[in-house]
């Protein structure tokens, strides 16, 4: 390729370096005047919740980026420095892996597709594909696509959770009769494969819980557990000691044949977002709500029982 048939591809590469810095720069310009953008979706504010800036410190970012990259392309092909050569090579690389990565979190994990941001993505793909025919070295633009794909695959396993929900939000199994009292209310969290928690439910089993309200609430979500979370939540907790069916069908080796449903499962996942985003690691566990803005959490068998021996919901 001799520099006649060569010098097309320079100007397009300042073409398409100045259009990008132009492009970021109204966008840049519109959100601080109007507060409005460029890209005709909300997916780019959507995805400045999931980052540690925001929208428009990442399109600033991008602004800044692509001005140095034309900067030192500029003084690369007027000088022809190795050096120059270089570090627009490693800013080029290190763009296409943050923006893989960007991508990939967007599209794959969270559901978006900001047009901005894949526009700049694919403005970066040009300037890949322009560098490479510049320098006549078809390596440069394998290795870029290499590393954009690898970012972009990386972004893609980010499994960023739910917001955790509030205690009010979420559901379980409901024991609860019209001689309850309104306080106090009790919220245990336990898993179907925690001796301590069946402990505990083998002595509520044995008592007397029809003057409290009582929410359930498993932490256990293979299809096994599923199916008999699913049998307990139709039985009528008026008519039946749920903690003694709630023992029974844990210790029993049968499985009910009922169809587990795609609520029930997003009911146990909300269940396990608020345990974990909570902070809370073990079971069991029993939030009681003593009255309207008042709760106690107690951690462990031995709390639980402590207080509910103190209070008279167990007898000795």
């Amino acid at each position: 390729m001799t520099k006649i048939s060569n010098f097309p591809f320079k100007i397009s590469l300042h073409a398409v370096l100045i259009l990008s810095i132009l492009g970021l720069g109204v966008d840049i310009y519109l959100r601080m005047s109007t507060g409005a953008s460029i890209c005709p979706t909300q997916a780019c504010a959507i995805v400045g919740d999931y980052i540690n800036i925001t929208e428009f410190n990442l399109v600033l970012l991008g602004l800044v980026f692509f001005t140095t990259l034309w900067g030192v392309y500029f003084f690369a092909s007027r000088y022809d420095k190795k050096w120059l050569w270089t570090g627009m090579l490693v800013l080029v690389l290190g763009a296409l892996a943050f923006d893989g990565g960007l991508l990939g979190f967007q599209y794959f994990s969270i559901k978006e597709q900001c047009l901005l941001c894949f526009g700049v993505g694919a403005g970066l793909l040009i300037v890949l594909l322009l560098f490479s025919i510049v320098r006549k070295k078809i390596s440069i633009l394998i290795l870029g696509l290499a590393v954009w794909v690898g970012g972009g695959i990386a972004g893609s396993m980010i499994n960023i959770p739910d917001r955790t929900p509030l205690l009010e939000h979420i559901s379980g199994i409901s024991v609860q009769s019209s001689e309850a009292q309104e306080w106090p209310k009790f919220n245990y969290f336990f898993s179907f494969h925690c001796p301590f928690c069946t402990e505990i439910l083998i002595r509520l089993a044995k008592n007397e819980s029809a003057e409290y309200s009582w929410e359930l609430f498993p932490l256990d979500n293979s299809q096994v557990d599923l199916k008999k979370i699913a049998w307990l939540m139709e039985l009528d907790g008026n008519e039946k000691n749920i903690f003694y069916e709630l023992v029974k069908i844990e210790q029993s080796r049968d499985v009910p044949d009922i169809e587990v449903t795609d609520s029930l499962e997003n009911q146990v996942d909300q269940i396990r977002t608020y345990f974990r985003g909570s902070g809370f690691r073990g079971v069991p566990l029993m939030i009681v709500e003593e009255s309207q803005g008042r709760r106690l959490i107690l951690t462990g068998a031995d709390n639980v029982f402590r207080y509910l021996y103190e209070h008279g919901i167990l007898d000795e």
